[in-house]
């Protein structure tokens, strides 16, 4: 809820910081034409708004420029906006992430709203510590509403140049601005205890207006919104009530501006398309006349439609609290509640189970590439019926093995061993590269089975359950999931590391899984016969499928750059202690399973290239069409 109103200005939280250096900020250039006004007073007056004791400054005066916005161009003209919406988006995207309340930048909430929009105030009152939840209702969902109010272009403004800013305000009308404070602020206080006359609106600067006086030194970093200027200053609208300044507004002189600023964007609206408008209108996936997924080709706006059937953990196995895909007990509340009752009523299933499909990305992929691996496999599930959950993990594992192996290589002469010829010397050089990088790939590679392996762990008492329990935990409290539902896991290279642990665990409360694919799983065969071969024998999964390469596409396989064999060699021959370790995506090493333990039950195997399968490389499983259509078929032969 709210927080408290505050009498005394000590209690008024001040902690926004500056925006970190981004060379790919959009500099504004003012428009050469008419001189600029010699003093502008606003054309119409906005809410005072009161930000309590929070540190929710930058989504109160965003929240102003876009109420501004919006009023001046006719779109609302009584719009009201959640500032806490954008305060909480604002939090995501800054580079001090977090779960308290310890305030943002301008260009985190700047971030937030061109990422995700903004609803209406009444749809998002709850504060800065939890969103609300989401509704059946598309017109009472503040997730829906907010693709209704898109932002445009926006431009970072030189704070030293205030000419520019002029040129702003009188283009726009407003201006988001950020500044340090000090004890001057202070003496606003109380409506700067001039009693009567800054207890009404100002309606122009002839009528004596609060001036903050400048004072030495620091009270915290503050953001506001400009709203006009004159000869002494520019005109501020403050987010702490009417009962500061003059009904909420101040002169922030120049002398104290250029002394205290921090950063200032001018913004405007982006234009509502017709595909935004239906967004707001499905309170799920959209669909066409032939009832296939609709997924925009925008890639912010695609990224909104498929983030609630992403479940995004963090490294230590909890939900993740950053970043665009953040995760929260209520997204699963609402995955389960809202998304999995539509697909039943859609696909008219009355009583007759649904199949729920786990997915988890192998640990090469960062947010931005499991993103458009998420735009692929969620449409394909869905269109099949296969109620689609992406578990995003943001390993980006690849990246990391590549740049120690430029690193290393950096001062070496690099073998070329596309010569036949030198054959020998490339397997001497593979070798070399192999015991060099032991160690570090060593712990990278526990790091990551670490990371796998938490996301199902029951971890410390007293902590959040781990993502994937907190994902079935959702599941079990819903009243759409008691209906019958049937359980499928699909993974690709370490996801399948996840997996293995996420089946054994949840095997072991008693949880059924109808079938599990996976695609050249970097797990070694001691942790599939420990988790996935018993769960087979005692049928706790029902069936299993696994693709991987040929031995010689896993030799001829460039992915690593340098080291001329295939990850899962790498993995197989150093990063496993420096041992050889048999690794069930090898195919020699599956083989040799199965020649020594028999073959799991219940499984079949894909070898690629070939009918079923034609990647021809380890990252190619996971983007391969006839892959991903033996993956779907698989899961629709369930009660076959």
């Amino acid at each position: 809820m709210p927080g408290k109103k505050v009498s005394s200005m000590r209690a008024r939280v001040r902690n926004v910081r500056p925006d970190a250096v981004d060379f790919r900020d959009l500099a504004y250039r003012a428009s050469i034409g008419a001189a600029p006004k010699p003093s502008r007073f606003p054309d119409f007056a906005l809410p005072v708004k009161n930000q309590h004791d929070t540190s929710a400054c930058t989504g109160f005066s965003l929240s102003l420029v876009l109420e501004y916005l919006a009023r001046r161009s006719a779109r609302e003209t009584t719009a009201q906006v959640s500032p806490y919406m954008l305060y909480w988006m604002a939090r995501r995207y800054d580079e001090f992430p977090g779960s308290k309340d310890e305030g943002s930048s301008l260009r985190g909430a700047l971030k937030g709203w061109q990422k995700h929009g903004c609803c209406a105030d009444r749809l998002w009152t709850t504060g800065v510590d939890s969103m609300p939840p989401a509704s059946a209702d598309a017109a009472q969902d503040w997730w829906l509403d907010a693709v209704t109010r898109p932002l445009g272009a926006y431009y970072r403004i030189d704070v030293k140049q205030i000419t520019d800013i002029h040129s702003a305000l009188n283009e726009v009308g407003i201006v988001y601005a950020s500044t340090d404070t000090h004890k001057g602020w202070d003496a606003g206080a109380d409506g700067g205890r001039k009693e009567g006359v800054w207890k009404i609106r100002p309606k122009s600067f002839a009528q004596d207006l609060f001036v903050i006086p400048y004072k030495p030194g620091s009270a915290g970093g503050h953001a506001i919104a400009i709203v006009g200027y004159d000869h002494q200053g520019f005109l501020i609208q403050n987010s702490w009530d009417t009962d500061w300044g003059s009904y909420g507004y101040a002169i922030l002189t120049y002398q104290d501006w250029l002394a205290n600023a921090m950063d200032c964007w001018v913004a405007q609206l982006g234009v509502v398309t017709q595909e935004r408008m239906e967004i707001a209108r499905n309170v799920t996936l959209r669909v066409d006349a032939r009832n296939r997924v609709k997924v925009s080709l925008n890639t912010t706006l695609r990224d909104r439609e498929i983030s609630p059937f992403i479940v995004n953990v963090e490294r230590d196995g909890r939900l993740s609290s950053s970043g665009q895909f953040r995760t929260t007990p209520g997204d699963l509340e609402a995955l389960v509640g809202v998304h999995l009752a539509e697909a039943r009523r859609r696909w008219r299933l009355g009583a007759k189970p649904i199949d729920v499909c786990v997915y988890a990305h192998g640990g090469l992929l960062g947010e931005a590439a499991a993103a458009k691996d998420a735009a692929r496999w969620v449409p394909a599930f869905y269109d099949a019926r296969i109620f689609p959950v992406y578990l995003m993990w943001e390993t980006a594992f690849l990246s990391t093995v590549i740049d120690r192996l430029n690193a290393y290589l950096r001062d070496l002469r690099v073998v070329d061993t596309t010569d036949s010829a030198s054959a020998q010397v490339g397997r001497w050089w593979n070798t070399r590269l192999e015991r060099a990088l032991a160690p570090w790939g060593t712990q990278l590679c526990s790091e990551i089975k670490d990371n796998a392996s938490a996301m199902s762990s029951p971890g410390d008492a007293g902590r959040a359950p781990p993502g994937a329990l907190q994902l079935y935990n959702a599941f079990t409290a819903s009243e759409s999931a008691k209906q019958a539902v049937r359980f499928h896991l699909v993974a690709h290279s370490a996801g399948c590391v996840a997996h293995c642990h996420i089946a054994e665990r949840l095997a072991a409360a008693g949880v059924r899984f109808e079938s599990v694919s996976f695609m050249a799983p970097a797990v070694t065969t001691g942790l599939f016969d420990s988790t996935l071969r018993r769960r087979l024998d005692d049928g706790s999964v029902r069936r299993y499928q696994q693709f991987h390469l040929t031995d010689k596409a896993e030799e001829d396989d460039s992915t690593c750059g340098p080291y001329r064999r295939s990850l899962l060699h790498l993995i197989s021959r150093s990063f496993e202690g420096g041992r050889r370790t048999p690794i069930l995506g090898l195919q020699h090493d599956f083989d040799e399973m199965c020649r020594r333990r028999g073959k799991p039950r219940n499984t079949r195997v894909h070898v690629s290239p070939g009918p079923t399968s034609t990647s021809t490389t380890h990252c190619g499983f996971d983007n391969d069409a006839l892959t991903m259509q033996a993956v779907i078929e698989f899961i629709q032969r369930s009660g076959a």
